[in-house]
């Protein structure tokens, strides 16, 4: 039995709770993706490049259609996470159609998430990964999610935002379940929701006695690091009547959980795709040791086009629409429907992407689409380009990398987030 034949027979029994038909959907073409099956994601897109089932689930599997869906958010919203977002972190731009708040908030943040500050925050992560890396060469291995890309996110976390959390386990365990609920829990799971929304409330609190400090110290006049926190408060105290503090509570904790899981989420897929590729990992790892960034960068991102982090965006249809219309594929589906658009199948492609299959590092930006695409891609796409490679050429730049043995070198996950991936140094 094919997948689509799969999720079909799964639609058919669970056509009347679409919270269960999402979940399964999920599970079974995340899974697919999992495995790096391509061959039925291009199977689907040779024979049903457009899913349509039965309990108001969609599945877009060309680039032309994912494209279509997330490009246009007037018919398809990002209303499925806005709800969400409300409820834990407060009103946040990437669950935020297109209206004056996501206008307001976005220009905000970037008044203090500047691309000037790109170059040093790779840097720091770079310092800071390189430390933690030669703390473990003697020992001849290291975690690189444990050990190395989590504890580099939240030192640089803390000294980009000033937002710290209570100790590291504490943050990443906050921005982990929040994002699991956010961005994951697609069938609703009241356990998932339950856990995070414990955990917003703690975070909330946590970050109010931050915000409260440091306006303290900026209404007595101490010096105070320039970093977001700082320059957001300086925007309010500019007279900006919107940007209250609970405004930048919500958009400093969006951000934090955007960033922490999604890096080092992202870092464990790549290294395991490249220690399956001894090849290009031997030459990602002599780009590191020559210190071109830029292509340590191109090996990361094209890892990535072969193991994402997700392999699909989904989408909430406010009216009777039809996607692909004039073509032979052109479908019509319902208001109220959830659009799975398929971003790991559209970045393999044979229509819009030349050698879909072929590991390149020459590829044009616009082949990726790791970071989404239209209105609501990720608004920390530049910070994660700044970082991720920067994590990697720490690792990269030292000697030869092997898995570990045993289970040890495979990657494990707590739940859907990678927990570990071992890999010793050949000296």
């Amino acid at each position: 039995m094919g997948i689509v034949d799969e999720i079909r027979k799964a639609a058919e029994r669970l056509r009347h709770e679409k919270d269960e038909l999402t979940e399964k959907v999920s599970d079974l073409v995340g899974g697919l993706a999992d495995r790096g099956s391509d061959e039925s994601f291009a199977v689907m897109r040779r024979h049903d490049p457009i899913v349509s089932l039965p309990g108001g689930i969609t599945i877009v599997a060309l680039n032309e259609d994912v494209k279509e869906v997330l490009g246009d958010p007037a018919r398809f919203t990002a209303h499925l996470y806005g709800p969400k977002m409300e409820a834990v972190t407060g009103p946040f731009i990437l669950g935020v159609d297109e209206t004056p708040l996501y206008h307001h908030d976005h220009a905000a943040m970037d008044r203090a998430v500047t691309r000037e500050d790109m170059p040093g925050l790779g840097e720091n992560m770079y310092e800071t990964a390189r430390e933690l890396v030669a703390a473990h060469r003697a020992g001849g291995e290291i975690d690189v999610v444990a050990q190395l890309a989590d504890p580099a996110l939240d030192s640089t976390i803390t000294a980009y935002f000033g937002t710290p959390g209570p100790d590291t386990p504490t943050q990443l365990r906050w921005a982990r379940n929040i994002f699991q609920e956010l961005f994951i829990n697609v069938g609703n799971l009241p356990t998932v929701r339950e856990r995070a929304l414990a955990d917003a409330a703690e975070w909330r609190v946590h970050l109010d006695g931050l915000i409260d400090a440091r306006k303290r110290r900026l209404q007595d006049g101490e010096d105070v690091p320039d970093d977001v926190l700082t320059r957001l408060l300086r925007y309010q105290g500019e007279g900006e009547p919107n940007f209250h503090d609970i405004a930048i509570r919500h958009n400093i904790l969006g951000n934090v959980t955007g960033w922490i899981p999604t890096i080092s989420n992202a870092f464990a897929r790549i290294v395991e795709e490249l220690l399956e590729r001894e090849d290009e990992l031997e030459r990602a790892q002599a780009a590191a040791r020559a210190g071109d960034r830029e292509l340590v960068a191109a090996y990361c991102f094209e890892a990535s086009r072969f193991r994402p982090q997700n392999f699909a965006l989904l989408r909430y249809v406010v009216q009777d629409t039809t996607i692909a219309a004039g073509t032979d594929r052109a479908t019509e589906v319902k208001a109220g429907s959830t659009v799975f658009a398929a971003t790991l199948s559209a970045m393999h492609d044979e229509r819009a992407i030349d050698e879909p299959d072929a590991f390149r590092v020459d590829r044009p930006w616009s082949d990726y689409m790791l970071f989404g695409h239209g209105l609501h891609t990720c608004y920390g796409q530049q910070i994660v380009r700044a970082q991720l490679p920067a994590l990697a050429a720490a690792l990269f730049e030292g000697p030869k990398l092997e898995r570990a043995r045993g289970r040890d070198g495979r990657l494990r996950f707590e739940g859907p987030f990678p927990s570990g991936l071992t890999v010793r140094f050949d000296d």
